[in-house]
């Protein structure tokens, strides 16, 4: 059974796309079968993941496999009931064999009106809406189990709008960035509520679903990890004291209001007392060249210097040694993250 796991926060500009990417590529060079679904109508991971193409790089070119949107499409205009995997075409990565994407759509923010209506009317008796529910749960299930994923990772926008909350109570498990500045600080301190509110809504509409003879979906997702992300370090590895106080406040809100009593609640093995899966220091120039040619950050090779070098010329010896121990370093990272949500 393939596991839906979305890495999700509220604050933007945490690395949720990025190491999305990273993990999902980490998983198929462990022998899984991973299909990423990009959720964000702002279509970054899609990018990123057909950035080791030449062959789209023309703004003009129709970029393979069908979009999220076109595939739900026919369910928000009520012509089917269900949508069929069987129609669905994803792509496979050029360098990576058994990475997928079910690519983003910049038309699926229009999709933000149909589920939103979807979340106050399916309580109702409104057929056509409780098809709508549980459309996109339903989908994910029927492509995981008919093409054998192991993994599906969804990318999702920052936000706590109607795409977001049905991705998310659509997932099995939850993990969220985390960058240790006031505003994340911010955001968890609302994440545990905002998500334990999804999780009861969901309660309420999949007891109307019953009496109209359509199965609910569990909807309750639970939380595998926390990553510190993108935090800075002076030279010598001490971490910057601004950064300390942040994540200290950050682990506080983590332990007293993340998880909630018969709401959104830790996985079996998460340590809430520890809450941080893994740590990641920023990446700095290695994420552009990274993204450059649609590669995972542990995965650069010594030519793709060349683009961060300032005369153009590839990076050796002691100049190239450090890029090698900071991707060892990043890999060490995301391998956590995998066993957290194995």
């Amino acid at each position: 059974m393939s596991k839906i796991v979305a890495l999700y926060n509220n604050k933007g500009g945490v690395s949720k796309t990025t190491t999305n990417f990273n993990l999902g590529v980490y998983l198929s060079q462990q022998g899984k079968r991973v299909l990423m679904v990009d959720c964000d109508p702002q279509c970054n991971l899609t990018e990123l993941f057909f950035a080791s193409r030449d062959d789209l790089e023309e703004p003009d070119v129709q970029l393979p496999g069908t979009s999220i949107y076109d595939a739900l499409l026919p369910r928000f205009k009520g012509h089917q009931g269900r949508i069929e995997q069987s129609g669905i075409e994803v792509s496979e990565h050029s360098l990576y064999s058994s990475l997928f994407l079910f690519r983003g759509d910049l038309e699926f923010s229009r999709a933000e009106t149909y589920l939103g209506t979807s979340w106050s009317q399916a309580v109702t008796e409104n057929i056509h809406e409780k098809n709508t529910y549980i459309v996109f749960n339903k989908l994910m299930k029927d492509i995981g189990s008919a093409r054998g994923y192991d993994y599906i990772l969804c990318d999702v926008g920052p936000s706590t709008g109607a795409i977001t909350k049905t991705v998310i109570i659509s997932c099995d498990e939850i993990v969220i960035p985390l960058v240790p500045d006031r505003f994340c600080y911010q955001a968890v301190k609302l994440l545990g509520s905002v998500i334990s509110e999804w999780i009861e809504n969901h309660k309420i509409i999949s007891d109307s679903l019953v009496p109209f003879g359509i199965e609910p979906f569990e909807g309750n997702p639970k939380l595998a990890g926390t990553v510190l992300q993108n935090f800075k370090v002076h030279a010598g590895s001490k971490v910057k004291e601004s950064y300390i106080k942040w994540q200290k406040k950050i682990t506080e809100e983590i332990q007293s209001s993340l998880c909630k009593e018969n709401g959104f609640s830790p996985k079996v093995g998460f340590n809430i007392e520890e809450p941080y899966t893994a740590s990641i220091k920023d990446v700095a120039v290695l994420a552009p060249v990274a993204q450059l040619f649609g590669r995972a950050i542990f995965d650069i090779e010594q030519e793709h210097t060349k683009e961060a070098s300032s005369n153009g010329q590839m990076y050796y010896g002691t100049v190239w040694q450090p890029w090698l121990d900071r991707m060892s370093e990043y890999k060490e990272e995301i391998a956590k993250i995998a066993e957290a949500i194995s």
